[in-house]
Formats: structure tokens, sequence, C-alpha cells
């Protein structure tokens, strides 16, 4: 309720009358589209094989990651310029006429583009729910709401991939690209007469994004593309012009520092970049591991992989807990301890399905290893990073945060298609390929350990660390939408 002077009182909620109908819209949106994010990889080897496609696995991926980047920029700006409704139609509709393409794809090229145009939607409507929360609610309700946004990623994270998989082994994979279609009218209607109101804010500080973006979208498909190409004369200009066009744009989107992790909220940058890189460009391919080396059925690798997301549930609740009772400190070393957990993690993997051992136990149980890692890691830094940026400039730290991790998950997936098909035209056996890039991604934990090393800070003349204030309440998946 508000008082005669206008502002909200304690009566007032996220679900009071005022606002019920856009805070049911806002989780359904998210609900949806984290299914599809969670849910999908489960089915998709299955879809490979039929369609001919498990040499170019990675880049059902790569190419959801790269036009989620673009996306999520695209419908930023366009809210800014003329409000939220219609970029939230706009990135809705992409998504479901990509889940249709999908659906009905005859090949595994047709299928990638429905991948990129799903991945298009879902970056748009992540980006407009956070960017709605912050201007439909009053402060007093901003981080209830953004809780509430957070948590939608929960249930889809534990049983996505479990009832994608079920509902595979009964229909076909096809109908888990449909299935949650229905439901987009029913998100729309509650949320687009709320958004209907709320005026544009005009373009950002920072300008137009969209063209360095887009070159970085071409660079970074570029590189990737050459990776993959097994003739010099193909490979060397596509990685030399990937390269030149993908490292000025990454310099001028990050934070000056970034690319040479320096000291502070850029290491912090490169350490989001790696843990997405050591837990999600893993998460990509280990249901194709699961049902080709270990010869699960898609519920037996969907319940296989939603052990990572029960693992990360008790790393992030573990890190909340000690942050909060060490008023911030010891944030860094669980960073660190969280990447050593990833390296443990992601070797147990390798050595599961890249051996003769093949050996279910071992390879779940790595994934256990790795999300309890990522629980440690991924809600520490994003605290650390979010409080070393200067003040007002929050959100272009989280702009940032977010590109290290959208692009390092299209690197890594890309690079781990390039292994798989260097491996297929070589006779490498499946598991051979998959345990290489489980190694690549121990090695990116690796390397999260020397840059979250370089997150911690010196004392200021005060005698205070910057980033010593209690963190967020983390919510696993959360940080995919933020």
């Amino acid at each position: 309720m508000r008082d005669e002077s206008g502002t909200t009182t304690a009566t007032e909620g996220v679900l009071s009358p005022r606002h019920r109908a856009l805070s049911f819209g806002l989780i359904t949106s998210v609900t949806l589209v984290a299914f599809l994010w969670l849910g999908v990889a489960t089915v998709l080897p299955r879809a490979a094989e039929e369609l001919g496609g498990v040499h170019l696995f990675g880049w059902a991926f790569t190419a959801f990651m790269l036009a989620n980047l673009f996306g999520t920029v695209a419908a930023g700006q366009g809210a800014d310029r003329g409000g939220p409704a219609r970029p939230y139609l706009q990135a809705f509709t992409v998504f479901v006429v990509g889940c249709v393409v999908a659906a009905l794809a005859g090949n595994w090229y047709v299928l990638l583009v429905g991948r990129a145009l799903q991945g298009l939607g879902v970056g748009g409507v992540l980006a407009l729910a956070y960017l709605i929360v912050g201007r439909a609610y009053p402060d007093e309700l901003r981080a209830r709401m953004l809780a509430l946004v957070a948590s939608a990623w929960t249930l889809p994270a534990l049983l996505g991939p479990a009832v994608a998989g079920a509902l595979a082994n009964a229909t076909d994979w096809r109908v888990v690209f449909l299935v949650l279609v229905p439901l987009v009218p029913v998100a729309a209607l509650l949320t687009l007469p709320a958004l209907r109101g709320l005026a544009p804010s005009g373009p950002g500080p920072g300008g137009n994004r969209l063209p360095l973006t887009f070159l970085l979208v071409l660079g970074v498909g570029a590189l990737l593309a050459g990776l993959e190409n097994r003739d010099p004369v193909v490979l060397v200009p596509l990685v030399v012009a990937g390269l030149a066009v993908t490292l000025p744009a990454l310099r001028r989107l990050l934070p000056a520092g970034t690319l040479t992790a320096r000291r502070g909220m850029p290491a912090g940058m490169i350490v989001r970049g790696l843990v997405s890189a050591a837990y999600y460009g893993g998460e990509s391919f280990f249901p194709l591991g699961m049902t080709r080396v270990m010869g699960l059925d898609t519920l037996g690798s969907g319940l296989a992989l939603s052990a990572g997301a029960l693992t990360w549930v008790t790393g992030a609740w573990l890190q909340a807990r000690l942050d909060t009772r060490g008023g911030g400190s010891g944030r860094h070393a669980r960073v660190v301890l969280g990447f050593v957990l990833l390296v443990a993690g992601d070797g147990m993997i390798a050595l599961a399905v890249g051996t003769s051992l093949e050996s279910v136990a071992l390879a779940v149980g790595g994934w256990a290893v790795a999300g309890l890692g990522m629980g440690f890691v991924y809600p520490a830094v994003t605290t650390i990073v979010l409080s070393l940026a200067p003040k007002g400039q929050e959100g272009a730290a989280s702009s940032g945060l977010q590109l290290c991790e959208t692009l390092s998950v299209a690197v890594m997936t890309g690079v781990g298609t390039a292994v798989t098909a260097y491996g297929s035209s070589h006779g490498w056996g499946d598991g051979r390929g998959l345990g290489m890039i489980y190694l690549a991604a121990a090695a990116c934990a690796l390397l999260g350990i020397a840059a979250g090393l370089r997150t911690a800070v010196r004392r200021t003349a005060h005698g205070t660390e910057p980033d010593a204030e209690p963190a967020p309440e983390p919510t696993p998946g959360a940080g995919r939408s933020a």
C-alpha cells in the first residue's frame, strides 16, 4: 500500500495486488527459459546422433551462447530507448521461433539455427527481467523480487535435466523443445500490461554497444571455425582474423586491465570467465559422455547431471553462511578452494570417461565435486567484483562479468567441438576426446587458482578491504541471468 505521500508502506509486497501479475509473469518467464537452458542439454546427445551432428556437438552451445550475448545487449539498449514492452515481446517471439525450428530440424545445421535463435531470445528475456525489476518495483521491494527471480532457476536446475530425460524417453527429444511453449502467452499476458507503463530511460552513458558486440561475436565465431578446420590454408587466416577482431573488441567492452588480470576487479572478471569455462564448459559435454561412453539413457544422463546442481546448492549455501559469519573475510580463500575442487572434479571425470575405467560412479562423483567448487567460487567472486567496482559503475561491472562468463563458455564449447572433430577424423573413441575436454576444463580451473589469488587487494589507508562487506544470498543458476 502507499500512504498519502506516495511512498510504499510495509504492508505492500511483491505479491500484493499492485505487483502480483508482473511478479508471476517475470518468475514464469525466467522459469521457461531456465528449463530450456538446463533441460535441453540432456537431450542434445540423442538429437546429435539422430541428425548426424556429434562431430559438431559443441556448436549447439557455442551458437546459443554467442547469440545470447548479442541478445542481452540488444534487448537492454532497446528497453533504454523505447521502453521494455516491445523488446520483451520480440525476445519471447524469437525464443518460440527458435524452439519450433529446433523441434522440426531435419539436420544438425537447422538445429543449430534454432539454438542460435533460442540464445538470442533467452539473452533478451533474462536481461529484461532484471531491468524490469529495477524499474517497476520500489527500492524496498527490489531485493526481494530479485531473490524470487533468481530462485526461478532452482527447480529447473535440480529437476530440469531429469524431467527432460524422462520426457524424451517417453516420447521424443523434439518434444522437450516444445513442451513449455504453450506457457509463453501466459507469461506475456501477465507481464506486458505493467511493461507498457514503463517509460524509456534514454541511451546509457556507454553509447551504442551493439556494433562492438556484433564484431566480438563474429570474431569469436571465426576463431572457433578456424580451430575446427584441419586445412592450414583455412585454419590460419580464420584464427588470425578472429583474434584481430576479438581482442580489440574485448579491450573496449571490458574494464581496463581485464585481459592482463590486473589485481583487484579485473582479475575477478577473469576468475568469472575461468570458473564458467571449468564448470559450464564441462556441463555442455557431460550428457554426451554419459550416453555415448557410459551407455546411460537420457533419463539416467539427466539424473547424473542433476548431481552438480545439488552440490552447487550446498556450496552456495555454505559460502553464504561463512561469508555472513566472517563479514566477508576469507572470501578469496574460498575462491581458491572452489577452484581446487573444480580441478579435482574435472580430473575425475576425465579419468572416468577418457580411460578404460568408464566408471559412472567416478564421473558422477567428479561432477558433484565440481558443482561444490562452483558453489564456492561463483557467488564469492561475483561479490568481490561488485564490491570493488567504483561507486555508480556497478552496472558496468555486472555487464563485464556476464560478458566474461558467456564468452568463456562459448569458447570452451567451441574448443571442445574442435577436439571432438579432430578425434573423429583420426579414429579416436568418444571417450578419448571427451577426456581431453575435461582436462582442458581442469586446466582452466588451475589458471583460476592463480587468478583468484590476484582478486585480493591491499588494505586501504583506512585499514579496511574494499570487498569486506556482507555478500548477497546466492542462488545457483542466478548468474546465468545476471
